[in-house]
């Protein structure tokens, strides 16, 4: 096992609980070891501090798994396993019924590991679907026989109540196509399927999500395959509950609007689950909805189409990119808007850009939106401070001469929980407004 010790003083941030040791915190350099290799963490006087993996080509050098030193493999497929059946324990004991996101990386102990896990029906076939990025060499490492991993995985879940599925009904996806591996020196690759479920078309598969505004369940059609990052974006489930929840009230507390269009845009929509979950609630009160679905991807509106229409919406759609500009909508024209648009910000060299795109957008939002309705404003680029991204949104409230009131404030839902000794993992952001 190779050793590597910390300079004099470079201590304090690890024993916290951080999992992160850079490059220059060692004593000596970390070249001459494998990407990924296992290694244990010492400080300069030789006291155990952790266990994880080296990567010499990272800026972060060393990732720690293991905090315990009675836990000599935490990189062996039975101790990930365990890891992993605690982290779906408690999605269940959370209340997540349907799909949700399984392993959050350094948040549920695991660094470089997302998985998602969606509950997946298709011609009456139902099953279970693992979606997985292995984003950092030592994961990628530690599971390059992942065929085994996962089938163990699925065996102890079903084993312990948490699945009622077998490996027969398992479909395993790896997506490995994200460009942050490049910084780990692995290669980028192609969308791997490593297991399919007889019958199904992950391609075109609907999965099974909690409802925002009953107990039932949502059903949202996608591209598990190919789709962007997993297929499906999770990470907004406890935002569109918070907002959901007050446009149902909202729309309670105004009967006489019954017989008029509820009128949604929906920017950056992907396959539509903001506005499916929003159609589904107003629908319930009685309320007739129409949905402008904006996006770049045909396959994606396509499948938001699909998916708000099931709920009862008249859906029509927009091939637009949201910052060229939305000139085809009159100004004022709708009840609810949500700006929920992918990472402007990738690296810090982009922080100043990105900003003024939020802005830029959310400019639009607010100049469409009526007197005394809602605008949802989401960020998910980890890099722009909440501060930042607040202060973007209240440019964009006076450029169009509005005073709007902050009616909610969202971030991470529990299946992507947050660790407080690891700041990094905090990057979503949500603000509900009522325009006066």
């Amino acid at each position: 096992m190779v050793i590597w010790k910390l300079r004099q003083g470079a201590d304090r941030r690890i024993r916290s609980g951080h999992p992160w040791i850079f490059s220059n915190e060692l004593s000596t350099s970390p070249k001459g070891i494998g990407q990924g290799a296992f290694v244990e963490l010492q400080d300069y006087r030789g006291q155990f501090l952790a266990r994880g993996y080296g990567n010499p080509h990272s800026l972060i050098a060393f990732r720690a798994v293991s905090f315990d030193v009675n836990d000599r493999n935490p990189l062996g497929f039975e101790a990930l396993v365990k890891k992993i059946i605690s982290s779906w324990r408690l999605r269940r004991e959370t209340g997540f019924r349907g799909s949700f996101r399984l392993c959050f990386g350094e948040s549920d102990f695991l660094p470089g590991l997302v998985l998602d896990y969606y509950l997946v029906e298709q011609n009456g076939i139902k099953g279970q679907v693992f979606a997985a990025q292995f984003v950092t060499a030592g994961l990628d490492l530690a599971l390059k026989s992942s065929e085994d991993f996962f089938k163990l995985l699925s065996k102890w879940a079903k084993e312990q109540g948490l699945s009622e599925y077998d490996w027969e009904q398992t479909a395993v996806v790896i997506r490995n196509d994200v460009n942050i591996r490049k910084l780990e020196g692995l290669e980028v690759v192609s969308p791997l399927t490593l297991k399919l479920i007889s019958g199904m078309d992950l391609h075109q598969i609907d999965i099974l999500l909690n409802s925002s505004s009953d107990e039932g369940i949502v059903r949202m059609r996608c591209d598990l395959a190919e789709g962007q990052k997993t297929g499906f974006f999770l990470d907004q489930t406890q935002n569109i509950f918070q907002a959901v929840q007050i446009f149902r009230n909202w729309a309670r507390s105004h009967p006489e609007l019954k017989g008029q269009v509820i009128k949604i845009l929906d920017l950056c929509c992907y396959v539509g689950h903001w506005a499916t979950q929003i159609s589904r609630a107003l629908k319930a009160e009685g309320f007739d909805v129409e949905v402008h679905l904006v996006d770049v991807s045909n396959s994606a509106l396509a499948f938001a189409k699909t998916n708000t229409e099931r709920e009862g919406a008249t859906a029509v759609v927009h091939k637009i990119d949201v910052l060229e500009g939305l000139d085809c909508f009159q100004s004022r024209t709708f009840d609810i808007i949500i700006a929920d648009p992918p990472a402007f910000i990738k690296s810090k060299k982009d922080i100043p850009t990105g900003t003024h795109a939020y802005m830029k957008m959310n400019s639009q939002a607010f100049r469409l939106i009526k007197k005394n309705r809602f605008v949802v404003s989401c960020s998910c680029s980890g890099l722009l401070e909440e501060s930042e991204f607040k202060e973007a949104v209240r440019k964009a409230i006076q450029r169009n001469g509005w005073q709007a009131r902050n009616l909610t404030r969202g971030g991470h839902a529990a299946d992507h929980p947050t660790i407080l000794q690891f700041p990094e993992g905090f990057y979503l952001k949500m603000v509900t407004h009522y325009t006066d």
